[in-house]
């Protein structure tokens, strides 16, 4: 590591902890520029990056350097900020924290890949993997240490303060509280944290190469799982992994496992194998797994993007995979060409990986790969196309997800409805969550659509008009609500159970019982280990049968206590 100035590094924490300060304090007053997203964004992006990447990379033989390539790098990060506010105008018309929380995820990932190679050029010595692993190693623990040790001195002031409050001194417990003495004063601390740990530099490594010994252990436990996973698939067939409802999460993770351990121990790959031949040749073996993994999440996330569109959390989930499928591949490649050396292609491998990641960060929050345009467009295209209706368009989503793209969008449905449709157009102006596909229906229509189970019977009047009450608030569209008519205590007296579902499982669903000759209403829930794929099927024909529960109230003089496994 390059030998550090510590006086310009606390000054620059003094400095982003005062506009820290004011950026907060216009926030918490509603001035400007919190309430200018053209400005906020790229302030805030400023004052939080472009100071850590300074700490994290400034030396005393690189200054010039290292300035040059941040202050580069920070402008597009402002452009990029600039273009995510114009996302969040008009201000105040939708909300902005998912957007914002995207958008801040994206760019740290960003910093993070970029200052390696920054660090790098500024070294003036040739692109080398070896260089890039160890100063992502360095900056990640450098960073992560420091903000411990930021935590551990708020800690310890807050005691202090609380210990003088026990004997009536209120001075510090107030002074600590105060946000004017609180950022300035942490983000030195945070400056002070980094400059410790820049200089012990053989601690970091030795932290480095402990974690290397830890995952070295881990690896073939890892990739024969990822084995044995595959393996087992042909014998229980893929229909038990498609019916946890996340599937294709879990393989997505498998993979990320599997080639952040392979990275963490192989490193640049030019070393002596950590391992016997062997258990080498194992491990390569098992390894050519990766492809089918990363074909399985793919025809899993294909499934879902064919069945309900593009959304953020889809395009997110496709950027996942298509970056840990071209790592797969180019592994595998390596292990096909070279065999027992292939970790020699490790190198080129990760190096070019780096640079993949890096773009698809900064496109990610430009408007050349905007995800909150490609979703509203897949789902507008849903509509036109016929597959749904409007009314079951996820309005909630639209408004709290997509930002100015679903501001738009859902101005332009209000201005098409006009006045010819009031219950849809207030839908559109106040959407409810947790159903997708809502829509307001009067009781006609619900009784109409409404499924009987076990058969056919005649709902109580007064139950029937509480019923009415939910069909006329949002309910679900697209999918018919089943009626139950079961004694579900077998004590003579029926209860009914009104349940649907949606596309994340079970949706709108209470159950009615008479309690001193009034109807009483609750929610129902999936229990644990339930068999949660084809819940409408289930719901339509599935046998229907009383459980006893596994623990019973218990009553203490009086005091009712019911266990919740």
């Amino acid at each position: 590591m390059q030998e550090i100035q510590k006086l310009p590094m606390l000054i620059i924490s003094f400095v982003q902890g005062l506009f820290l300060y004011g950026l907060y304090h216009a926030a918490e007053a509603g001035s400007w520029p919190s309430e200018s997203p053209l400005w906020s964004y790229p302030l805030w992006t400023l004052v939080l990056a472009v100071p850590v990447l300074l700490l994290l990379s400034m030396g005393r033989e690189n200054v010039r350097s290292m300035v040059i390539h941040v202050a580069a790098f920070g402008s597009l990060l402002a452009l990029l900020a600039v273009y995510t506010g114009y996302q969040a105008e008009p201000y105040g018309a939708f909300p902005i924290a998912n957007m914002s929380i995207v958008f801040a995820l994206g760019t740290g990932l960003a910093c993070f890949k970029a200052l390696m190679y920054m660090q790098q050029r500024a070294s003036g010595v040739a692109l080398s993997y070896q260089i890039l692993f160890t100063n992502s190693w360095r900056n990640f623990l450098v960073a992560a240490l420091s903000a411990l040790f930021v935590l551990v001195f708020w800690l310890i002031l807050m005691s202090w303060g609380q210990l003088f409050q026990v004997i009536d001194v209120d001075f510090f417990w107030t002074l600590f509280r105060k946000d004017w003495f609180l950022f300035p004063v942490l983000s030195v601390a945070f400056g002070v944290g980094v400059t410790i740990f820049r200089d012990l530099t053989k601690v970091i490594d030795n932290i480095t190469r402990l974690l290397h010994w830890l995952f070295k252990l881990l690896l073939p436990l890892v990739v024969g799982i990822a084995v044995i996973f595959i393996a087992t698939l042909p014998i229980v067939g893929l229909d038990a992994l498609w019916s946890t409802g996340r599937g294709t999460a879990l393989l997505l993770g498998l993979l990320a496992i599997t080639l952040f351990f392979t990275n963490a121990v192989y490193q640049d790959g030019r070393e002596s194998s950590p391992y016997p031949l062997l258990v080498h040749r194992l491990i390569y073996a098992g390894l050519c797994v990766l492809p089918i993994i990363s074909a399985l999440s793919f025809y899993g996330l294909t499934l879902r993007l064919l069945q309900y569109g593009w959304t953020i959390e889809r395009c997110w989930a496709f950027v996942v995979w298509l970056t840990f499928s071209l790592f797969a591949v180019g592994y595998v490649v390596g292990i096909i060409r070279r065999r027992d050396d292939w970790t020699h292609g490790l190198a080129q491998v990760n190096t070019a990986m780096g640079i993949v990641v890096l773009v698809l960060m900064l496109l990610i929050n430009s408007p050349l790969l905007d995800f909150r345009k490609i979703s509203i467009a897949s789902q507008l295209g849903r509509v036109g196309s016929g597959e749904i209706e409007l009314r079951e368009f996820d309005f909630w989503y639209t408004r709290n997800h997509l930002a100015r793209p679903g501001y738009l969008a859902m101005e332009k449905i209000k201005d098409d409805i006009g006045e010819s449709d009031a219950q849809l157009l207030q839908l559109v102006s106040s959407p409810t969550r947790h159903a997708r596909g809502i829509a307001l229906v009067d009781a006609s229509t619900f009784w109409g659509e409404l499924a009987y189970r076990p058969s056919a019977f005649e709902v109580p009047g007064k139950l029937r008009a509480m019923i009415e009450q939910v069909a006329r608030q949002p309910h679900q569209a697209g999918v018919r609500a089943v009626l139950f008519q079961i004694d579900m205590n077998e004590d003579g007296q029926d209860e009914y159970l009104l349940v649907s579902s949606n596309e994340y499982g079970l949706g709108f669903s209470q159950f009615y019982y008479l309690d001193a000759d009034e109807w009483q209403s609750g929610y129902l829930q999936i229990a644990p280990r339930s068999a949660v794929d084809n819940i409408a099927e289930r719901l339509q024909h599935g046998e229907i049968q009383i459980l006893a529960p596994r623990f019973t109230d218990v009553d203490v003089g009086g005091l009712r206590l019911s266990p919740i496994p």
